[in-house]
């Protein structure tokens, strides 16, 4: 009769160390997902605030609206684009959710940031 609950022990601590490794995995590859998608959104920002007639604004107005379509169960994230010499620097803050959200932070959600750099083009009219 011990050796019948001895397993049943051993089963209950060899499923609970498994359950806890696949919650663990799915964390971080939503964790990863949202991370890639808001580097994708201020990428893809500083690429149109660089272009010629362009302004911050709008590489924060296309980053912002990126990462609305790729996460669109996510909350909006915080853009801010600014330039400095001949750079665009966009930059991000996000949360990812959490599986098994605890009712202290950092665990409700994963904060994520992203910060892209994008060279200014200029061009002069009659350049080739």
């Amino acid at each position: 009769m011990s050796e019948r609950g001895q397993s049943m022990v051993e089963f209950a601590f060899t499923v609970g160390l498994l359950m806890l490794l696949v919650v663990g995995t799915a964390q971080v590859a939503i964790f990863l997902n949202y991370r890639s998608s808001l580097d994708l959104a201020t990428s893809e920002g500083a690429f149109q605030a660089s272009l010629v007639g362009h302004q911050p604004g709008d590489g924060k107005l296309e980053a912002q609206t990126l990462w609305s379509r790729l996460e669109p169960g996510a909350a909006l994230a915080d853009v801010s684009a600014s330039i400095q010499g001949d750079l665009v620097v966009v930059t991000a803050t996000a949360y990812a959710p959490a599986i098994l959200p605890l009712p202290f932070p950092p665990f409700n959600r994963l904060p994520i940031q992203s910060r892209s750099v994008h060279t200014i083009e200029r061009f002069q009219p009659g350049s080739s």
